[in-house]
């Protein structure tokens, strides 16, 4: 924030000072003289519009009553120093009027709920944690934002467990907290994968789908597993409904799909499932996988039939293919550059902040999104992992 906005927003902040003061003046009961009080006034003016702002915070402390009259006036100004990254300065606003005993119910919860979020900026997740359980064990009008806020900091520590206990709680009133509570049982079913509790993994994994039918994560999840129970039948099907719900993730697919075919002595169905693939996204690396197919049983693709398909999205991944079909002969080393650019090409984009990455993620690092990503399709110059 530039220089300019910063003394706009402490000016209309000192304006509503100024209010607060002369409101909570006419009941002060302190022994404090006003000459005192207006001296810290205008000190902490000086500081805040001088060159030591940091010093202003306190003498605004110093001089402002704390009362339910004025309590607004100190979370604006606790919400400045916030915003500015002076979480520190916020919490000893916060704490300051915690400490007060003149403040009613409403007012308390309002300040408790700002303090842990100054926690939760802070990274003091475990205090942040401690301070809204309190608030949410509690009747009043921030329970649901706490519990908002208390989910946000156990889906950044990862605690599964603990995020689907509160989102189960927001689901009541918040029916798109569906979405987030599915990818948390496919991280627990992802961990029970990896430790090989495939009993625990398959429930998550129906829950998932349960709680986010349109969500292809968790139907390629149930596919993994069923993988593992060697049901390739219904290892076909998941994936299958994966595909429908997000064909340009297909290309995550191929190897359990194939080598379920493979199991069940069905060459065929593995290439009916690649054309289809095809037809709901063009994927280079789908029509690459085809192509080896094709060529490991004895048959090789039209010229015609592949020039048809690639024209239809033509793009950077399919540049080896055209170099094949352009020289019919081969260029390894040419090749392997090209397949090296290739494989530099962002594979995904999170399709709602637009960052991209070479891997899915399931869960968008920059925007929080779940389940947000597609295909990119194309190079492009944007921030990637």
């Amino acid at each position: 924030m530039d220089l300019p906005h910063n003394i706009l927003l402490y000016v209309l902040l000192l304006v509503a000072v100024a209010a607060g003061y002369l409101l909570g003046r006419r009941e002060r009961k302190s022994g404090r003289s006003q000459d005192a009080v207006i001296k810290d006034y205008y000190q902490g003016l000086n500081f805040l519009l001088g060159d030591r702002p940091e010093l202003g915070v306190d003498r605004f402390i110093e001089a402002m009553e704390v009362s339910d009259q004025t309590v607004d006036v100190h979370l604006a100004m606790a919400g400045v120093v916030r915003r500015r990254g002076e979480v520190e300065k916020a919490i000893r606003i916060h704490q300051n009027l915690m400490a007060s005993p003149v403040l009613n119910a409403a007012n308390k919860q309002l300040v408790e709920m700002e303090l842990a979020r100054d926690y939760h900026s802070a990274g003091l997740w475990d205090r942040a944690e401690k301070l809204l359980t309190q608030i949410v064990s509690r009747k009043g009008s921030q329970i649901a934002p706490a519990l908002e806020l208390l989910l946000d900091l156990y889906e950044q520590e990862r605690e599964w467990r603990q995020a689907i206990d509160v989102a189960s709680r927001l689901m009541k009133t918040d029916n798109q907290i569906r979405v987030r509570l599915s990818h948390f049982h496919c991280e627990l079913a992802e961990e029970a994968l990896a430790a090989e509790s495939f009993k625990a993994a398959q429930q998550h994994a129906a829950s998932a789908v349960e709680y986010a039918p349109t969500q292809p994560r968790g139907h390629w999840l149930a596919a993994q597993i069923e993988a593992y129970h060697k049901r390739f039948k219904r290892v076909l099907r998941h994936i299958q409904k994966a595909v429908e719900l997000n064909p340009e993730l297909v290309a995550e697919y191929l190897a359990v799909y194939r080598n379920a075919c493979e199991n069940l002595g069905d060459d065929e169905a593995y290439e009916r499932f690649l054309r289809h693939a095809l037809t709901l996204y063009p994927d280079p690396r789908v029509l690459d996988e085809l192509i080896d197919f094709r060529r490991k049983n004895g048959n090789e693709i039209a010229v015609q039939e592949l020039l048809e398909e690639i024209s239809r999205a033509p793009s950077f991944g399919h540049l080896p293919v055209l170099l094949e079909l352009d020289e019919r002969e081969s260029h390894d080393a040419v090749k392997e550059q090209i397949l090296d650019i290739v494989n530099q090409e962002t594979a995904y984009h999170c399709t709602n902040c637009g960052f991209h990455s070479k891997h899915v993620m399931w869960h968008c690092p920059t925007c929080k999104a779940w389940g947000s990503f597609g295909a990119a399709g194309r190079l492009k110059s944007a921030p990637s992992a």
